[in-house]
């Protein structure tokens, strides 16, 4: 072994050993300090079960330095609400994110705010069209029941059966008109949200065309 050999052995021994020094005298005996749930502060060299799952300060028990500090642990409780809370951050995330791109969306489809009435205009004329026809086909169907109604009446009062078919067709007449009511309700709660959804989007087109429209203000120079 030559002499520039053993030199390299002694320094990487040297090095190896200073910092095994290092790395005890960072990570050598420790000092806890705690507070029961008494509020009585403690410490001491060793945790007690009890003090395992409390806040705590750490200190090197050789020279009184800080080295590190635990926080409590969660109570189930705890950990319950901060992950509702993590999971309702990232929900509200996706639904800013959402309305974002629907934003995006809106602003590409109306250039002027023209356009939107008109497109919503069509849509809502087309379901108030339906609605008037089916108030007209609502309103046939009551003159028909009706007026079959009374002749089955005027059967009866006559101490005549009323024929089976006829009885079948009043029924049908009568599901008939329950459903065409049924789905006139529904129109017309289609109608009331169409329009809560117009009155919407145009709100928020004016607000992002005026954000648009507003003038940049450049920041301005220090002075001196």
């Amino acid at each position: 072994m030559n002499a520039r050999t053993s030199l390299s052995i002694a320094l990487v021994l040297a090095l190896a050993a200073a910092g095994a020094a290092h790395g005890q005298a960072k990570s050598g005996p420790k000092l806890y300090r705690w507070v029961d749930k008494q509020g009585k502060v403690h410490y001491d060299d060793a945790l007690p079960p009890e003090a395992v799952n409390q806040a705590r300060k750490e200190f090197n028990a050789r020279n009184g330095n800080a080295v590190g500090e635990v926080e409590r642990a969660l109570t189930p409780e705890e950990r319950a609400a901060q992950a509702a809370a993590a999971a309702a951050a990232v929900e509200a995330q996706k639904g800013a994110a959402e309305q974002k791109r629907l934003e995006d969306i809106m602003m590409a489809s109306y250039e002027t705010e023209m356009d939107m009435r008109r497109a919503y205009g069509e849509r809502i004329g087309l379901l108030q069209t339906t609605i008037d026809s089916t108030d007209i086909s609502i309103k046939s169907l009551n003159d028909n029941l009706a007026s079959m109604l009374a002749q089955a009446s005027d059967t009866e009062l006559d101490n005549r059966r009323v024929l089976d078919e006829r009885q079948k067709m009043i029924r049908d007449l009568h599901a008939e008109k329950m459903k065409q009511e049924a789905l006139q309700r529904t129109r017309h709660a289609d109608l009331v949200a169409l329009n809560g959804e117009f009155a919407r989007m145009l709100a928020r087109y004016r607000e992002l065309k005026a954000a648009a429209a507003a003038p940049t203000v450049a920041p301005s120079a220090p002075s001196g």
